[in-house]
């Protein structure tokens, strides 16, 4: 392998491990983890999603008790803080490897990058973090 690309790749690694973005993502994983309500409802809510997908598998019909079940766990989880503040630090670590994958691959496709601003769609490597799918790729007036 081409020593400068593994150095670079070392060096985007070492980038990576000291982002904001992983330093939260860890923060708040220890934040969760030590918060025993979050644990009892993460636990509470695998629970019913397994027995939701053996219903499902068993080919058995759901019961709107069932999905109610599942609904009411769900809204309990979305309502604790820990497991909330995880989950945007989760949602902000992808955005900001997808921005990475996303300069590699129109590296590896030749691509100049860009976006297009008439029909709100972004060339692999030239969206800002987040791409088009958090709603624009930069382009003033997206």
């Amino acid at each position: 392998m081409n020593s400068e690309i593994t150095e670079k790749a070392g060096l985007l690694a070492d980038a990576i491990a000291r982002s904001s973005e992983l330093a939260d993502l860890r923060s708040t994983e220890d934040a969760m983890t030590a918060d025993t309500s979050a644990q009892e409802l993460i636990a509470e809510l695998q629970k019913a999603q397994e027995r939701f997908m053996e219903k499902q598998q068993g080919g058995g019909e759901l019961s709107e008790a069932d999905k109610n079940a599942v609904d009411e766990i769900e809204t309990k989880v979305e309502g604790n803080p820990a497991i909330v503040a995880y989950m945007a630090a989760q949602d902000k670590f992808t955005v900001m490897l997808d921005s990475v994958n996303a300069i590699l691959a129109g590296a590896i496709a030749g691509s100049s990058g860009g976006c297009s601003c008439e029909d709100n769609t972004c060339e692999p490597g030239g969206c800002e973090p987040g791409g088009c799918g958090s709603g624009g790729c930069g382009c003033s007036g997206n």
